[in-house]
């Protein structure tokens, strides 16, 4: 991983940022976090990858379930004030969809829609969610939708991938938990269509 130039932007969403380590690294450029060895300038650096590590592993799984046809909705609990830029992110590459990314005590709202994206930062998911379906008069029907997804994501079990100690080492329980993750393992080569059939 390389310290990018927009680092003072992930230094921001860390949860230790604080005014006076912001105010110093604004007099750095990215190379210099990259290559100091100073002990603030190594904080820095440390922090911004603590960042970046997490939401690459938020948008890789967090699991996204259909309110109605209008709303993907999903549990997200990050240690980083990164709830907006995960958001924002499912929300670019759902354009036109409501996106909603919570847990119990706060939730993110996303659009993006002719380019420009419209959020809100609310209280918990539940709340949240309950008044956009009132809001959108969103059906019953998709509940199916719902277990089609995760059928969709059960199917992704790949049994080559069984090294538990890499997986976790990458992904440990704090993030799988953060991202609402449920694993399925050992369902030997199955496919959309063999949990279809189910």
């Amino acid at each position: 991983m390389k310290i990018p130039d927009n680092f003072l932007y992930y230094l921001t969403l860390h949860e230790n940022c604080n005014e006076r380590l912001l105010a110093r690294a604004e007099n750095l450029l990215a190379e210099e976090v990259e290559v100091c060895i100073h002990q603030e300038v190594a904080r820095i650096k440390k922090m911004v990858y603590a960042v970046m590590g997490e939401a690459h592993r938020m948008k890789a799984f967090v699991r996204l379930q259909p309110l109605g046809t209008r709303v993907l909705y999903g549990f997200f609990k990050p240690r980083h004030r990164i709830g907006e830029h995960i958001c924002d992110h499912f929300s670019r590459r759902n354009a036109g969809i409501i996106i909603v990314l919570g847990n119990g005590s706060e939730s993110w709202i996303s659009l993006c829609r002719e380019g420009k994206i419209r959020r809100d930062h609310s209280r918990g998911m539940a709340e949240t969610l309950e008044r956009l379906k009132s809001a959108l008069h969103c059906s019953e029907d998709g509940s199916n939708m719902e277990s089609l997804w995760q059928v969709y994501y059960d199917s992704q079990y790949c049994p080559e991938r069984k090294n538990l100690a890499a997986f976790r080492r990458h992904m440990p329980k704090r993030d799988q938990d953060s991202a609402g993750l449920r694993l399925v393992q050992n369902k030997k080569n199955a496919t959309l269509e063999d949990f279809l059939s189910d």
